[in-house]
């Protein structure tokens, strides 16, 4: 499974002394970009295809506490695709350091021409990387 680690930061933190909501998500993103660019879809390869992805739905799913300073792996599966690879969800893991399930996000999205300011699909890398990522089990066309 592809996993980059993190570390909560004193700016991640909410009045509970806890990972803040938003930040689940940022670092989802932050995973999903690093990801794409081991890849080979870089942020250069996005400005030179001028498309970018577009979020339709997040949704997180919280299970544990993530306190200042605590170190944490987030994960990248790809768990739907249309066949044209212009729609697609993703799936994140967040883990502490022990392995125990923290969060999991589902972000669902699509590709998005910032020519045409339409869903758009991807250029072949960007298609071929979507296609080679780790699937979730319960994987699904659109």
């Amino acid at each position: 499974m592809t996993r980059f680690d993190f570390q909560v930061t004193w700016a991640d933190l909410d009045p509970n002394a806890h990972l803040k909501n938003s930040r689940y998500q940022d670092y989802a993103a932050q995973a999903r970009f690093l990801f794409l660019a081991g890849a080979g879809f870089t942020p250069q390869a996005f400005a030179e295809a001028r498309i970018g992805p577009v979020v339709f739905e997040d949704r997180i799913e919280y299970r544990k506490e993530l306190r200042l300073l605590q170190p944490f792996s987030v994960s990248v599966q790809v768990g739907a695709l249309s066949a044209d690879g212009s729609k697609f969800t993703m799936l994140s893991e967040v883990n502490n350091a022990k392995g125990e399930l923290c969060a999991r996000l589902t972000t669902s999205g699509a590709w998005f021409s910032l020519e045409t300011r339409r869903v758009s699909v991807p250029p072949p890398a960007l298609k071929a990387a979507m296609e080679a990522a780790e699937r979730s089990e319960d994987f699904r066309w659109l």
